[in-house]
């Protein structure tokens, strides 16, 4: 896959093109449907799906109070959209100069640079000054600037429309299962090990690897799950604490992770954690050999869910 973090002017060597909007955070089953529509139809034609999308929120430029805590960053969206099989991801961010661009304008920059001989929207797609731009503004316009345009209809589950609010809501009332099922995948979060207190193997025996994940990403409740762990290109089962640790009264919010069967120096490494299953609340215990007695059932509990995943 090919990607461009700026407008990049692609029509001398790419032409039949097939150009797909949104913001497409998380990448969920509603993202997927229309994407997969894209593609569809550039493999038809012998051309190329084209991501238009935005490396950060507009409404972190335009109503910055209003900005939704993000599902993912740049580099999940990036590897959800090559997985799914997109041939070019224009990832630009969005800036107040952006905001200020009438929806016909935007159409113009599309003919320049992209050529689309098709454009695929979700149906409560909006783009230009204000979100003007509608599916049904591409329709009408369609004619004058050289494309058709797709509008597959929204994805739904359990009888309720999919959208990344939903999956937020989701992932803020611990709904683990529902929030996966939206997503089509587990839940994930991506960062580089950080150094903490040494706790979890210096006086627990049991050591962790700690994420700390900005506040502008969304997260699950505190507590502990049964998680896989992705580090250089090798997957591991695991478990992980979201929280601040009350029984050492730590103060920072973070990601504690048990990799198990495995031991290393991996500071300073890239770790991605998938959650599965949600097995407790956090507490606080009143000793470290009730916290010991405690996480070592966590382990013993994950490690069986692993096994059932296995004779399954």
């Amino acid at each position: 896959m090919l990607v461009y973090s700026n407008i990049t002017d692609i029509t001398a060597e790419f032409t039949d093109n097939v150009v797909v909007l949104g913001t497409f955070d998380g990448v969920h089953i509603g993202h997927q449907k229309i994407i997969k529509r894209a593609i569809e139809i550039a493999k038809k034609i012998q051309g190329k799906s084209i991501v238009f999308t935005f490396s950060n929120h507009p409404l972190e430029i335009i109503a910055p109070q209003r900005a939704p805590r993000k599902i993912s960053d740049n580099i999940c969206k990036e590897k959800e959209l090559q997985d799914l099989g997109v041939d070019i991801l224009m990832n630009i961010p969005f800036t107040q100069e952006f905001a200020t661009i009438a929806p016909d304008e935007f159409l113009a920059l599309l003919r320049k640079n992209l050529a689309p001989r098709y454009i695929v929207v979700g149906p409560n797609c909006t783009f230009g000054y204000k979100g003007e731009g509608t599916p049904q503004f591409l329709r009408d316009n369609a004619a004058k600037y050289g494309f058709s345009v797709e509008v597959p209809e929204a994805a739904y589950l359990h009888n309720k429309i999919v959208s990344s609010s939903r999956v937020r809501h989701a992932l803020l009332d611990g709904k683990l299962v529902e929030a996966n099922e939206l997503l089509g995948h587990s839940f994930n979060i991506e960062g580089i090990v950080e150094h903490g207190e040494n706790r979890g193997n210096s006086i627990l025996g049991i050591p962790t690897a700690n994420i700390y994940i900005p506040d502008k990403y969304i997260l699950l409740p505190d507590g502990v799950y049964i998680v896989e762990v992705c580090l250089k290109d090798k997957r591991y089962t695991g478990i992980a604490n979201i929280g601040k640790n009350p029984t050492f009264a730590v103060q920072s919010r973070r990601v504690e992770v048990n990799i198990f069967d495995f031991s290393g120096d991996i500071y300073g490494e890239n770790l991605k954690v998938y959650f599965l299953q949600h097995l407790r609340g956090e507490k606080k215990f009143a000793s470290i050999q009730e916290l010991k007695k405690q996480m070592d059932n966590d382990i013993v509990t994950a490690k069986e869910y692993f096994s059932l995943k296995i004779e399954k």
